[in-house]
């Protein structure tokens, strides 16, 4: 079953399992075997973690990122960002400009995270995977989290039904 996996999967396993099945936080050793027994491979389950420590440590000191200095300007996407992330996945994002979800520092951070995953295209689930654990712990973003919660809730329906 391992090799399987991308990094985005393992990420996503992750953060079900803190957010919605752990009931205290558990230690990196409870992880790693829960991650282990799911069948993620170690190189996975150490690379995604390596994946959130960054997206935290970027959060805590955004430094690194800078976003645009005019607040009105529209981000364009480089060619490679073009050509990794979905025109609709791109249309997402800018969404989450205009209802004032995403700041432009975070949105800065996040195209930096979907650059960085292993996956060849990032489409718009996984864009709200990927918002949704870096609001997740940011205070007065809760209203935004049932809202991509929702979404996501909603494409897995679609996704049954057809």
């Amino acid at each position: 079953m391992q090799g399987k996996y991308s990094v985005l999967d393992t990420l996503v396993y992750l953060f079900d399992y803190l957010v919605y099945e752990s009931k205290e936080r558990p230690t990196t050793d409870e992880v790693n075997e829960k991650l282990e027994v799911a069948g993620f491979s170690q190189k996975d389950i150490d690379t995604a973690m390596d994946w959130l420590a960054h997206l935290n440590a970027l959060q805590e000191n955004g430094e690194t990122i800078k976003p645009l200095s005019n607040t009105n300007a529209l981000r364009q996407f480089s060619p490679e960002e073009s050509k990794k992330i979905t025109p609709d996945a791109q249309d997402f994002i800018r969404k989450l400009m205009q209802m004032g979800i995403l700041n432009a520092q975070l949105q800065e951070i996040i195209i930096d995270k979907l650059m960085s995953l292993d996956e060849p295209e990032i489409g718009e689930v996984a864009v709200n995977w990927v918002v949704l654990m870096a609001l997740y712990n940011r205070e007065g973003q809760e209203a935004n989290t049932v809202y991509l919660e929702q979404l996501l809730v909603d494409e897995e329906y679609r996704q049954t039904v057809h």
